[in-house]
């Protein structure tokens, strides 16, 4: 799929869906609560061991980042 496309795939289907909503009276069970509650810990324990694998590599590129900005400001004479 061509990166262009992404955002009408996206908001295609939502603004011809908004007209034609109506009031639901859903239930979520205890279940699926859970569920979701156990994804959201899940998705945040796994974002937390991805930082702590890549810690050094993020901290040597923050690093060269802000130092290559300041080599680039002072001139050289």
């Amino acid at each position: 799929m061509k990166r262009s496309m992404l955002p009408t795939t996206l908001i295609m289907p939502a603004l011809l869906y908004l007209p034609f909503h109506q009031v639901l009276h859903a239930y979520i069970d205890p279940g699926t609560g859970s569920i979701v509650l156990q994804a959201v810990i899940g998705a945040f324990a796994a974002a937390v061991v991805a930082i702590g694998m890549f810690w050094k590599q993020i901290k040597t590129f923050v690093k060269n980042l802000f130092s290559r900005s300041k080599k680039s400001e002072d001139p050289k004479e």
